[in-house]
């Protein structure tokens, strides 16, 4: 096998350039790079990457220990670790013990040779030591997840004896004549606590049969529930518990199966034979990864911690459909519209309310509000979060105390959505219905490929790294654009949508407020013109290198970066969940935008002031915003207010920007009423500042003069 050595004297380099290549570091020049690259190729060379590892003394790799992959839970955990350690830059390595100590002790002795970092481990042994005595890492560096191993010093659980207290509780209130619980064994402390919890609670119930019983005699133990006859519940301490008793009672039994309730994965998935106890795996992986990277870069004394239980998903029982009632609901074109419309069945079936939606476009919809006679033609409106302090208290009721479950989901708005989504002047007149905020969206192949970093640092002698100011936003947008640079990989570095004046307005506003300008000044409406002229030129430059595109809405540039024609854009997040479906969505990096000061944008929606029908509009309103509504929503390509959407295993694996998206929904700005709470005419305002843009992007006006003349047509939006 060819040799660094052979590679560099191919190649007409040294052997420290060409090791340099080989192992993507060192300050080579792009000709140098291509030479060792083609040299490599040419010799059939390939990198023992282990023994790169272990020359620098670590593996840069975690491994994770479960019982088995059968289990929907230890298939959610390892899906979040590996997730997230992947995005941190570790490798994962899994092992499986089948919860047989000879196995795990075998394996903890074949990783012990691999020099990881760290170990994230379920494991069936009884002494922490049997890990301590043969690694050569920090302990802190070994993760016990669920079950508490004697002298454990790092620690993550969830709260087993809460989910015990609750499903006792559910199961008094539901009452049930008699009860079974199968679960694995009681050495392991996390079970233990679970069966004691519940049988400590339970109250005048009868419990007829508990097994706990290992791992791989599950299935032939499950028969044992069906023998003279089953109780009218059975209790499992897992999903796979449950699917043992399916089979069990499927081809051992003639009786009717019992009703079952499991702890199990949180999911988006209906169940109509099963009720479970929802935790989230997939978000105990991500902690764990986090906290076992932060514990290696950032040492501190290790810690127990227990996470919260997500808990039983209610799936409403269908009600006697009740003839004549109906909604109207007015709403926008968008993904959103789309998913609601494949869910109204099962608000109707749940509810008996018959929902008709009329969709229209952007312009119509604000037509529409400007005319109250129209308005009164609807019981609820979906309009955008800019109009609502200008429109809201014309075409809205207020919600308060209208329903305690209104209230209280009201209530829990963390405050910038409260004041950017639903109050007008202190009062709620509206809920949040798709919020979004700008984000950044990168090729992050393009920018960690070692030779492309090259030829951006010989370009502009700086390193190639995501944007944090919209200058080098420029820079990049011009390198990735090859009538700029003719070795850039893709056609275009970034997009820009000029078929619209508002559209135009936000570009330009989002590099106005990077720069700390303000556009509410006391009781007027103006730009600082030093940070305006400066806003200005770095769009028209933008707009000079990017693909042009003479398109009315933001999903243009999002499909063009998902096509792969761009590769940067920057995207409002109710319009990106194509980019997850795109041939380059392994590939894709999410940021906040260059500045840190995001538009935000995105829909809120309210009952009309004349509707009679309260009632159906409360129970619209609760219903789209239930967790489980929210998430099939996000499934479906749609944005959902509900925060917690993130945290479902399968939607942060299809978007994991979402992750990052509640904090840039924070930062982020949009101007839609003075200091006092009185509103203005957002879309007249960005209307008029995107219109003299236009006139500056045909050459009309230069810079200075633009921004005069939009100082100029904003000052009648004074507040007198």
């Amino acid at each position: 096998m060819a040799t660094i050595k052979d590679i560099a004297k191919a190649a007409g380099v040294s052997h420290g350039t060409a090791s340099n290549v080989l192992n993507g570091k060192g300050n080579v020049s792009v000709k140098k790079i291509q030479l060792v690259e083609e040299a490599a190729k040419k010799l059939g060379y390939k990198m023992n990457y282990k023994a790169k590892s272990l020359r620098s003394g670590a593996t840069n790799s975690v491994s994770i220990i479960v019982p088995t992959m059968e289990s929907d839970e230890y298939v959610q955990l390892y899906k979040g670790l590996d997730k997230s350690l992947t995005n941190l830059g570790y490798r994962t390595h899994l092992y499986i013990t089948y919860d047989l100590p000879n196995n795990e002790k075998s394996i903890i002795k074949e990783i012990a040779e691999e020099r990881v970092t760290g170990i994230v481990t379920i494991s069936c042994l009884a002494n922490a030591n049997e890990y301590y005595d043969q690694m050569d890492i920090p302990k802190e560096h070994i993760i016990f997840v669920n079950r508490q191993l004697q002298h454990a010093e790092q620690f993550v659980s969830f709260d087993f004896k809460q989910a015990g207290a609750e499903i006792s509780a559910f199961i008094t209130e539901s009452r049930y004549a008699s009860i079974g619980i199968f679960s694995d064994e009681l050495k392991f402390s996390n079970e233990k606590l679970f069966v004691e919890a519940i049988l400590q609670q339970m109250k005048g119930i009868s419990v007829k049969k508990v097994l706990h019983v290992p791992l791989n005699q599950s299935h032939s133990k499950a028969f044992e529930f069906f023998a003279g006859g089953p109780p009218e519940m059975i209790i499992t301490s897992s999903l796979s518990k449950a699917y043992w008793l399916k089979n069990a009672q499927f081809f051992g039994s003639m009786q009717q199966p019992p009703n079952m309730l499991s702890l199990g994965v949180t999911q988006p998935s209906y169940t109509d034979d099963l009720i479970i106890y929802q935790q989230n795996y997939h978000l105990l992986g991500r902690e764990i990864a986090e906290r076992l990277i932060d514990q290696v870069h950032h040492p501190k004394p290790a810690a127990k911690v227990w996470m919260g239980n997500t808990g039983i998903s209610h799936w409403e029982v269908p009600e006697q459909e009740r003839p004549g009632n109906s909604l109207s609901i007015l709403t926008i074109i968008s993904p959103t519209t789309d998913a609601l419309l494949k869910l109204l069945p099962h608000f109707t079936k749940n509810t008996g309310i018959k929902v008709t939606l009329d969709i229209k476009t952007f312009e119509e919809i604000y037509q529409i509000l400007t005319d109250q006679v129209n308005v009164g033609h609807y019981d609820m409106i979906r309009m955008d979060m800019a109009w609502l302090p200008w429109f809201g208290k014309d075409v809205f009721q207020p919600l308060p105390h209208m329903d305690p479950q209104l209230d209280e989901l009201i209530q829990s708005l963390p405050p910038h959505m409260k004041d950017n989504y639903s109050q007008i002047e202190g009062t709620s007149y509206a809920v949040p219905f798709d919020p979004s905020t700008q984000m950044l969206f990168y090729r992050r192949d393009l920018f960690e490929d070692p030779k492309i970093k090259r030829m951006y640092y010989e370009k502009y002698k700086k390193q190639l790294t995501i944007p944090r100011d919209f200058a080098s936003y420029v820079d990049l947008a011009s390198f990735f654009t090859k009538s700029q640079f003719k070795h850039s990989p893709t056609e275009f570095g970034t997009s820009v949508t000029l078929g619209k004046s508002e559209i135009i307005a936000l570009e330009f506003l989002a590099r106005y407020y990077a720069e700390n300008g303000k556009l509410i000044h006391g009781k007027e409406i103006k730009l600082d013109p030093n940070i305006a002229v400066k806003a200005l030129t770095n769009y028209l430059k933008t707009v000079s290198v990017a693909q042009n595109l003479d398109e009315t809405w933001w999903g243009a540039s999002v499909n063009s970066f998902a096509r792969g024609e761009t590769a940067m854009v920057i995207g409002f997040m109710n319009h990106v969940s194509k980019i997850a479906n795109s041939d380059f969505g392994n590939f894709i990096g999410s940021a906040s935008i260059p500045g840190d000061k995001p538009i935000l944008g995105g829909g809120v929606i309210g009952i009309t002031k004349h509707t009679p029908k309260i009632k159906e509009a409360v129970s619209f309103l609760n219903w789209v915003n239930t967790i489980e509504i929210a998430e099939q929503i996000t499934l479906l390509g749609g944005t959902s207010a509900n925060p917690n959407v993130c945290n479902n295993q399968t939607i942060s694996m299809l978007y994991p920007w979402l992750y990052e998206a509640n904090k840039a929904n924070v930062e982020g700005i949009r101007d839609t009423k003075f200091f006092d709470g009185n509103g203005f005419n957002a879309k007249e305002v960005e209307r008029l500042i995107g219109l003299s843009i236009e006139h500056a992007l045909n050459n009309l006006l230069n810079e200075e003069q633009t921004i005069e003349q939009i100082n100029s047509n904003l000052s009648v939006f004074s507040n007198r």
